[in-house]
């Protein structure tokens, strides 16, 4: 009995501290450079969740995302988390070209990884985010969704 008691405890101290140190910050805003460029805004709810928004334009569209995050450290990597989520995004073409709707709406899926400089108020991030829109045919950037972000945070 005493072995399982020592044994549960363990485990809920490991996964306690694995995963308070998935957010060294509550909230944080940059700049997002790849195919889509923007601005990104990310905050953290509750320990490992957190809401990020993106703003972002390419040479064909632009796009208001919105995505849920759950992020928690590598092991072994002091600083350096990864991250999965999921969102939608609401936009619009800016060169139709054959397309019948220049409306975009879609859902999008992010997986990524962030260093979190420890001397520093910034965190960076390298992620690709597929999308797939509903709305129309304009679905040509699955290849293109891999971007760099840095943010500074808010603590």
């Amino acid at each position: 009995m005493k072995l399982k008691k020592f044994f549960v405890t363990s485990l809920l101290v490991i996964a306690l501290t694995t995963t308070l140190h998935a957010q060294d910050y509550q909230t944080a805003f940059g700049v997002r450079l790849g195919y889509d460029s923007g601005l990104t805004y990310k905050n953290f709810f509750s320990i490992g969740n957190a809401f990020e928004g993106i703003l972002s334009a390419s040479p064909h569209h632009f796009q208001l995302t919105a995505l849920y995050e759950y992020q928690q450290p590598v092991p072994g990597a002091p600083s350096l988390d990864w991250y999965l989520g999921l969102g939608a995004h609401l936009g619009g073409l800016y060169d139709k070209g054959h397309r019948s709707n220049g409306f975009l709406l879609g859902a999008d899926i992010i997986w990524g990884v962030e260093y979190i400089f420890p001397q520093a108020p910034f965190a960076i991030s390298l992620d690709w985010k597929p999308t797939v829109n509903f709305v129309n045919d304009y679905n040509d950037y699955w290849y293109a969704g891999f971007a760099l972000s840095l943010r500074y945070r808010f603590n």
